[in-house]
């Protein structure tokens, strides 16, 4: 018998006080709302006379019907994201937590629903991220993500220098041109550099530019990228690969707003907005005396991590008829079989979704126009197939012989690590050292 959870109006009414920006909601065991906190109108813009008596929140915009509230009186309420629209239409994200409540008999007498906003938005019109929609070439169900996105928003309507952080194939370039679009200075220049590309020699002619005869081989007059982005966004990747020197040398610019050309003698404004990424922990690099600490405290005023995509791979489907999308042009995408797709939610990703773009390219050229199905798919995932499913055979079947290449290849697909190959290999540790000797 589940135990008895009462509720009374005035209670709600306590928790909405205590709430205010949350929508605070009763409903009855029909269902029907009971009691729509202010906070609720807030929220979503229906006002309470609209919707008290109502099945839920007009029933399409909310499933508050004792299916969502059945659970256990012990069960912890857990919050679960998901898209409404407010009396206006506009997509509003909300986080849910519901609560059922019993009488005294055990039996389902209403529940309760508390709803936040998330992520809070700013009060600035922008483009609203929805989860599972395309924002600015972008697209994610994942919380972190929706974090991401509403970071973009919120720092967009600002000129503070961000700090992109994520692994390389994350989609550093793509949060940058993102804030540039949602800012003040969309229509003016997104230009993007990446320091690890050019030899250190020619980085501050790149940077700054240089007046004709400045240095040997400078017979005109160079543009500079802060130059080229006046008044728009300047997008400096892999910052931490930039000398110590020329570090100096940012920070004067960032410091004072103005910077000289190579051989110039005039000075001319930065009128940027500064947006910098790393794959490094700059902190880390700081410590070490790689990169100047001043410098980054100037640059890192907002940071923006990037979860790198195995840490969200129920992504993977999404991104995946995404990306096939995008490729086809407006033709029809093929699409993946079960068996495909579950080694591409499988592998590891160290090139996130680069390295996914890639790999739907290739086997989408191997399919031609077919189908995806796992032969498509290039040999490491093949691979990675085949002891996956050597994994859950027979012992008889885990006794087989493996050839080198076979062996070689799942240990790659573990980084290395021979205790994890041995396992997918249904092999012990001792045995794969010994077979790795034998092989030389």
């Amino acid at each position: 018998m589940k135990h008895p959870i009462i509720m009374s109006t005035p209670l709600a009414a306590q928790i909405a006080q205590l709430m205010p920006d949350a929508a605070v909601i009763t409903v009855n065991r029909d269902c029907s709302v009971q009691y729509w906190s202010p906070g609720a109108e807030k929220l979503l813009g229906f006002p309470a006379e609209d919707v008290m008596n109502q099945a839920g929140l007009y029933g399409e915009h909310c499933d508050s019907c004792q299916a969502a509230y059945e659970v256990t009186a012990n069960d912890k309420p857990e919050g679960r994201i998901l898209t409404l629209h407010t009396a206006g239409g506009q997509p509003r994200v909300v986080k849910k937590y519901t609560m059922p409540l019993f009488d005294t008999e055990g039996r389902f007498d209403g529940g309760i629903a508390v709803l936040i906003a998330y992520p809070s938005m700013p009060t600035v019109e922008t483009a609203f991220p929805v989860p599972g929609k395309p924002y600015h070439g972008m697209i994610s169900h994942d919380p972190l993500m929706q974090n991401v996105f509403a970071m973009i928003s919120r720092v967009a309507q600002t000129d503070l220098p961000v700090l992109v952080r994520g692994e390389s194939g994350t989609g550093k370039e793509l949060v940058a041109r993102a804030i540039h679009e949602e800012s003040a200075r969309k229509g003016q220049a997104f230009v993007a550099i990446n320091c690890a590309a050019l030899n250190p020699n020619i980085l501050e002619s790149e940077l700054f530019g240089h007046a004709k005869g400045a240095f040997t081989g400078a017979i005109r007059q160079h543009i500079g990228v802060f130059e080229q982005a006046r008044g728009g966004t300047l997008f400096l990747d892999e910052i931490a690969e930039i000398p110590l020197d020329l570090q100096a040398k940012l920070l004067r610019v960032l410091e004072t707003g103005e910077f000289t050309p190579l051989g110039g003698e005039r000075r001319l404004i930065a009128d940027v907005r500064i947006i910098t990424a790393t794959h490094r922990a700059l902190r880390e690099e700081a410590k070490s005396g790689r990169f100047r600490h001043d410098l980054l405290y100037r640059l890192r005023v907002i940071p923006i991590f990037l979860p790198p995509l195995r840490e969200r791979r129920h992504d993977i489907p999404l991104l995946a008829k995404h990306l096939l999308q995008e490729q086809a042009h407006g033709a029809a995408s093929p699409q993946i079989n079960h068996e495909a797709m579950q080694q591409l939610m499988q592998y590891d990703w160290p090139g996130n979704v680069r390295e996914l773009r890639n790999v739907l390219s290739y086997a989408w050229l191997m399919a031609n126009n077919s189908v995806i199905e796992l032969q498509h798919l290039p040999s490491e995932f093949m691979h990675t197939e085949a002891a996956s499913h050597i994994q859950h055979t027979t012992s008889a079947s885990k006794r087989r012989q493996w050839d080198v290449d076979e062996i070689q290849a799942v240990i790659a697909r573990h980084h290395g690590n021979l205790t994890q190959a041995a396992q997918t290999l249904g092999i012990s540790r001792t045995t794969l050292w010994r077979k790795l000797k034998n092989a030389g």
